[in-house]
Parts: structure tokens; sequence; C-alpha cells
């Protein structure tokens, strides 16, 4: 966020090179409005990983409900920064990229979650 898309949507500036207060601002919503899409993804999802032994949306799928306001809630909240709603939160809208980056990110947290996990159920013979 900090490195690669903020720059992107501020000219390609550093937010220690930005001088102009607007601009300043733009980068910081612009990274709050990335940072909160991210923490929900990651967060909604990382709880499907820790839930089983077993692989997550491969070899165990949770409730229909659960899986259901999962989706549902990621879904809404990276909708936030689209609608008149940011402007009360100051996020700003994020670039397409943004949202390849994103799956790239979280991907590798959940196959991080799922290997760690894995290591734990090894060393104590079961997941909690």
């Amino acid at each position: 966020m900090y490195f690669v898309i903020c720059p992107a949507v501020c000219g390609g500036l550093m937010f220690h090179q930005i001088t102009d207060p607007a601009m300043q601002a733009l980068f910081i919503a612009t990274f709050q409005a990335g940072w909160f899409i991210e923490s929900m993804w990651s967060q909604s999802l990382v709880i499907h990983m820790i839930r089983t032994p077993k692989i997550p949306f491969i070899q165990s799928w949770a409730s229909k409900q659960v899986v259901c306001l999962s989706f549902a809630g990621i879904a809404v909240l990276t909708m936030i920064p689209f609608t008149p709603v940011a402007q009360a939160l100051k996020l700003a809208r994020l670039p397409g990229i943004y949202f390849a980056w994103l799956a790239l990110i979280v991907v590798c947290y959940m196959v991080l979650a799922t290997v760690l996990k894995t290591v734990y159920i090894k060393r104590y013979g079961e997941l909690l």
C-alpha cells in the first residue's frame, strides 16, 4: 500500500515527498481505504483457515450460512470506499490494480496460515 498503491495514486510520489496538503490527504485516504479492505478480507477469510485441520474451500466447507455471511460482509465492506459513506470515513476510491495486489496478498496470507496450522497440528497432535 505505502510503497506501490498510494504513490501510484499520488503521481509516483512517496508521502514524505508530497508538499501539497490535498495530495497528502489523498495519500492517507488511499492508504486507509486499502488497509480497511485488506483487513476485512484477511480477517474474514482467516476464520475459515483456522476452523478445521483440513484445507478450507477445498477439503472442507463451513456451513452455507457462515460462508454466505463471510462473503457478503467482504462484498459490502469492499464497496464502502466507492460510496458516499467514504467521505464521512475519509476513505479514497482505490484503483483497479489494488485488487490484483489484494488478491495476491490474501492468497499468500491464507497459504501461510494453512502451512502454520499444519505445523501446529503436527507438533501438538490437534488443532486446539
